[in-house]
C-alpha cells in the first residue's frame, strides 16, 4: 500500500526538494503552497496555513515545513508560525494522523560549546530558535498521548543547494567583487546540503520507533563560514569574502531593512539576522546516522559547493 504524506511549505526551498524525493521514492504526495503553484508541483493545495484548514485528503504522514523567515523577528515569527502550527495540528488530529515530522532548526541548541547532541540544553538566543522550540513543545504536547503515534524532530543545521537564499546571495556578490560578511568569519558551524536534508525526511519514514525522536540533521564536517565562503570564492573564480565588524554590519542592515520596507520588500539582513549568521552550531549527526541509517551524500561543505554553485552532481 502507498505510503501519503502531506508537506506544508512545499514551495519552499526545502520543500520543494522533499517533495521531489517523497515522489521519487513512491510516496503518495500532497503538496501545500502558499503562493499559487507551478507546473512543476502536482498534487498542490495552495493554502495559507494561518487560517483553518479543511478538505485536506487523509494521509500516514504530516510533514510541518512551513514557517516565516530566519531573520523575522519574535512578534512576525510567533503570529506566522505558532498559528500555522495550531491549525495543522487540529487538523491532523481531527483526521486521526499519527505520523509526524517537524522541521525544527540548529538554533533551538543556542551558542553552542562544542558540539551540540540531542541532549545538549535548549537556550536558544534568536527569535527564530525560540519559535522553532515552541512549535517542538506544542507538536510534543499535543500528539505525545495519541496511541501508536510517531512525532520526529528534525533539527536542521545550516541549509545550502542551489536556488536557495544563501547561495543566490552568496554567487551575487561573489561575482560583483565585492561580498561583505559579518564578524570574522571564524564561527563554527554545521551546513548540510537540501537535498541531504530532503534524504533525512525519508529515512525518517522508514526507520522511526513509535514515540517521539529527536535527530540532528547536519553534514559529516563541521567548518567555519571563512572556509566556507573562502571555497566558494575559489569556485566563483571571486575575490574573497571581506569580513566586517558587527557593529558596522548592524548599522548597514538597518538602513538596508528600512530601505526595502520602504519599496515593501522583504529585508533580507536584518539584526535577527547577523545573529544567526554568527551563532556557533556545530551539530552531532551520529543519532540519525545510527538510528535511521542516514548517509549525507555531500558529506561536506566541499562536495556540496560544487553542485549548488557549478552543478556537479555527487549522487551516483
Amino acid at each position: 500500500m502507498m505510503t501519503s504524506v502531506l508537506v506544508t511549505g512545499a514551495g519552499g526551498f526545502i520543500g520543494r526538494r522533499v517533495v521531489s524525493a517523497a515522489g521519487r521514492a513512491g510516496y503518495g504526495v500532497t503538496a501545500v503552497v502558499r503562493q499559487p503553484p507551478n507546473g512543476n508541483v502536482r498534487n498542490a493545495i495552495q493554502h495559507d496555513l494561518r487560517l483553518p484548514l479543511d478538505d485536506m485528503p487523509p494521509v500516514d504522514w504530516v510533514f510541518h515545513l512551513a514557517g516565516a523567515y530566519a531573520g523575522a523577528g519574535d512578534e512576525e515569527l510567533q503570529r506566522a508560525d505558532m498559528k500555522m502550527a495550531r491549525n495543522v495540528i487540529r487538523w491532523g488530529l481531527a483526521a486521526g494522523i499519527k505520523n509526524w515530522i517537524f522541521a525544527s532548526a540548529a538554533e533551538v541548541y543556542g551558542d553552542v560549546d562544542g558540539t551540540a547532541d540531542e541532549e545538549a540544553p535548549t537556550r536558544p538566543v534568536i527569535p527564530y530558535g525560540r519559535v522553532k522550540l515552541m512549535v517542538e513543545r506544542l507538536l510534543v504536547e499535543e500528539i505525545k498521548d495519541v496511541s501508536n503515534s510517531r512525532v520526529i524532530v528534525l533539527r536542521i543545521g545550516e541549509v545550502y543547494g542551489s536556488g536557495g537564499r544563501l547561495i543566490n546571495e552568496l554567487s551575487a556578490r561573489l561575482k560583483r567583487g565585492f561580498c561583505p560578511w559579518p564578524g570574522s568569519g571564524k564561527v563554527p558551524l554545521s551546513f548540510v546540503h537540501v537535498e541531504d536534508v530532503a534524504q533525512a525526511f525519508l529515512c525518517a519514514v522508514q526507520s522511526a520507533r513509535a514515540g517521539i525522536s529527536v535527530y540532528n540533521v547536519a553534514d559529516d564536517t563541521p567548518t567555519t563560514w571563512q572556509d566556507f565562503l573562502g571555497r566558494a570564492a575559489q569556485l566563483c573564480r571571486a575575490k574573497p569574502a571581506v569580513f566586517l565588524p558587527e557593529s558596522l554590519v548592524r548599522i548597514y542592515a538597518r538602513c538596508s531593512t528600512l530601505a526595502r520596507l520602504a519599496t515593501r520588500r522583504q529585508p533580507i539582513l536584518t539584526r535577527q539576522a547577523i545573529r544567526l549568521i554568527t551563532t556557533p552550531k556545530v551539530l552531532s549527526n551520529a543519532r540519525l546516522k545510527r538510528e535511521l541509517g542516514f548517509r549525507p551524500c555531500y558529506p561536506s561543505y566541499r562536495e556540496g559547493l560544487e553542485e549548488a554553485l557549478l552543478g556537479l552532481s555527487h549522487y551516483a
